[in-house]
């Protein structure tokens, strides 16, 4: 599964392809590349569903790659969370 985020920084708007990468019963890996580097982010959103627990938001880690902005990846998480609950609530 492929798509785009948007996110802004520094008064420029920063466009990212993000690829499910590798997905199991209770983490998945996803890609986010950008015009001169990816990274790689992990998530629990997987285990969450599968327990039941809609309300608890999913601990991320910085799997591979580096990120000297710590406001450039929070901006990046909230942007694939935003996407997958609406992706949930379209799926109900």
């Amino acid at each position: 599964m492929e798509w785009q985020i948007i996110i802004r920084h520094d008064q420029q708007y920063i466009r990212l392809k993000v690829n499910v990468i590798y997905q199991s019963d209770q983490i998945e890996r996803i890609k986010i590349i950008g015009k001169n580097r990816s990274i790689v982010l992990q998530n629990n959103r997987p285990l969450l569903s599968a327990r039941g627990l809609k309300s608890k938001r999913p601990d991320w880690k910085l799997v591979e790659g580096e990120l000297h902005n710590s406001h450039v990846l929070q901006s990046i998480i909230s942007k694939l969370e935003k996407y997958f609950k609406a992706k949930s609530k379209s799926s109900l």
